[in-house]
């Protein structure tokens, strides 16, 4: 896709525009889950460039790609953001631009693009972080959220578990439960998450692996920090 080409353009200007302050720092993450008897793949890949201590830009690729064993109903979805965001040690503050792209494998259905805004915001209390975000995605892209609500709870500096209330324009309210760990054996240099999702109409068990190309920090440190 040629906004694709653009996206990784985009992402080396990026980092070297920010080249001479805090190091950037890189993040890929690799998702599996089951959509009720359906498939479904993440692939994520993120770039946080601090301008200084208090503001972050980050740039956002995730791809979706749901299968179930015929192209009909079967789709690939990618999302492109440019996000900003301010904080300190008591929260964070997050306004971002994307595009996101919902291509179904059948090649006789259209292909939904759309622009979407997005605002988010998050709040330190200890242990605690209470979360935010809002898009102003169309009920089309279905897969994504566009609103969660909630609370995450940190057991430890490298251990989370967080409860959500999201919002899909074309679904009902759903739960999410997840918790994020991040060994310090692999040096906190990668995490593992278990996800589930549930409501009315679907159920969602997933995993997700993440690898950190950036500083030795906790999970704590890196979500409050750069993410």
């Amino acid at each position: 896709m040629k906004w694709l080409l653009g996206c990784i353009l985009l992402l080396c200007v990026s980092v070297d525009l920010y080249a001479e302050e805090e190091k950037p720092n890189f993040v890929v993450g690799l998702g599996y889950g089951l959509l009720d008897s359906k498939s479904l793949l993440n692939l994520d890949m993120k770039i946080n460039m601090p301008v200084n201590d208090y503001l972050t830009a980050q740039v956002l690729l995730n791809s979706n790609y749901l299968i179930i064993g015929s192209n009909s109903g079967s789709f690939a979805q990618s999302e492109f953001f440019s996000n900003w965001y301010l904080g300190n040690e008591h929260g964070r503050l997050g306004l971002g631009l994307g595009y996101s792209e919902l291509e179904p494998m059948d090649k006789d259905l259209p292909v939904d693009r759309e622009v979407i805004g997005q605002v988010s915001g998050d709040l330190f209390i200890g242990k605690v972080s209470l979360i935010a975000n809002i898009q102003s995605n169309n009920a089309t892209l279905s897969s994504t959220t566009s609103s969660r609500f909630g609370m995450g709870y940190y057991f430890d500096d490298n251990l989370r578990v967080s409860f959500y209330r999201e919002k899909f324009n074309d679904l009902p309210k759903v739960w999410r439960l997840e918790s994020f760990y991040q060994p310090p054996k692999y040096h906190d240099l990668a995490s593992i998450g278990v996800i589930l999702r549930t409501n009315e109409e679907y159920d969602y068990l997933g995993v997700m692996l993440q690898y950190f190309f950036d500083y030795k920090v906790s999970l704590k440190t890196r979500e409050r920090r750069y993410y």
